[in-house]
């Protein structure tokens, strides 16, 4: 296999692995989907600093203004992504670079459970045409099992280009 694929494979398989919740059986549907997904409603500010505190352990800073419609739950999001770990000794915070989805859009539904939650949290809100940058703690990331090169409970850096929202059909 290609090597670019065979990231690209590992990288599409942990996102998909971390994200399977345990459901309580005993839940009900709308307790279920509660908390199995929060619709955005209001879209945060950025602080004076720029940084935007989107959920306990997930921040995020907008390294580009985009043009578009802002990205809901339920959309096909086309990006661009580059993966760093998190490194407080760095000068800006990019530790060790992991991968990045190079001339290949990395597509998603937003809130479907096809990545990380913290990309499912973080990406609603952003434009069309924006670069953000999140920084995601680990339990919003691949939590204590980690993946690959991610070490349990790393906090990751990801710079995502939203290129292109679909609404759903």
């Amino acid at each position: 296999m290609n090597k670019p694929y065979a990231i690209i494979s590992i990288i599409a398989a942990f996102a998909l692995a971390a994200c399977s919740q345990p459901v309580d059986e005993g839940a009900s549907e709308s307790e279920v989907e509660e908390t199995a997904m929060p619709v955005v409603s209001n879209c945060p500010e950025a602080d004076e600093t720029g940084s935007i505190e989107i959920a306990p352990g997930l921040t995020a800073r907008v390294a580009r203004n985009g043009y578009g419609r802002a990205a809901v739950v339920g959309d096909y999001a086309d990006t661009n992504v580059w993966l760093w770990l998190y490194d407080e000794t760095a000068e800006d915070k990019h530790g060790e670079f992991i991968w990045e989805s190079g001339n290949k859009v990395f597509q998603f539904q937003l809130g479907a459970g096809q990545v990380i939650k913290g990309w499912d949290l973080g990406v609603p809100c952003m434009l069309e045409g924006e670069t953000r940058e999140l920084v995601v703690a680990g339990d919003l990331a691949y939590g204590r099992s980690g993946q690959g090169q991610i070490p349990p409970n790393a906090t990751l850096i990801f710079t995502i280009e939203l290129l292109k929202l679909t609404a759903p059909q």
